[in-house]
């Protein structure tokens, strides 16, 4: 592992350190979240995610009253199967990951944005570094949300395809 590896992967470690350690023991909600996830030319993959957010903080940015709150999570990106165009077994195998981060809402109506760094185990050819940076806008109701999610390494190692992926969850 290069230098500037390491110090990225440092640098990602204590960031999710740190926004897990804000989440208090009993977090404001817990969430389940499953759907299907897509990379450029392979076929979609099955994607779950567990939650746990913290109490919500106020904020003021640009004049608007926002909020933020910490979040913790573990994840999961299923395996594809090998097609006859893409034969690569890199493929073929689950991602598990932790992520910390945080979730911005307050600027329209029940939508959020989450930003969070994740630690991988395991590499495929979408998601190829053992740390990522995820990206969700989402909207969340009492009980339900929905979400639109793009993990990726920011191009900091390649290849990096990258994952989408559209989650409906329950929050409890």
């Amino acid at each position: 592992m290069s230098r500037r590896h390491a110090a990225w992967l440092s640098l990602v470690l204590l960031g999710s350190l740190l926004a897990t350690a804000l989440i208090p023991v009993h977090a404001a909600s817990y969430e389940v979240l499953g759907g299907r996830s897509k990379t450029s030319g392979w076929r979609w993959a099955d994607a779950a995610f567990f939650a746990a957010v913290g109490d919500a903080r106020p904020f003021t940015l640009g004049g608007h009253d926002l909020t933020w709150a910490p979040e913790a999570e573990l994840g999961w990106i299923g395996p594809r199967p090998v097609n006859a165009r893409n034969v690569h077994e890199y493929m073929t195998h689950p991602v598990w990951m932790a992520m910390g981060g945080a979730r911005v809402s307050g600027f329209w109506r029940q939508a959020f944005l989450g930003f969070d760094v994740a630690l991988t185990k395991n590499r495929t050819g979408a998601l190829s570094s053992p740390y990522e940076f995820v990206s969700t806008l989402g909207w969340q109701g009492t009980h339900y949300l929905l979400a639109l999610r793009h993990i990726s390494n920011a191009s900091f190692h390649e290849p990096n395809l990258g994952e989408t992926m559209l989650l409906v969850g329950f929050r409890f």
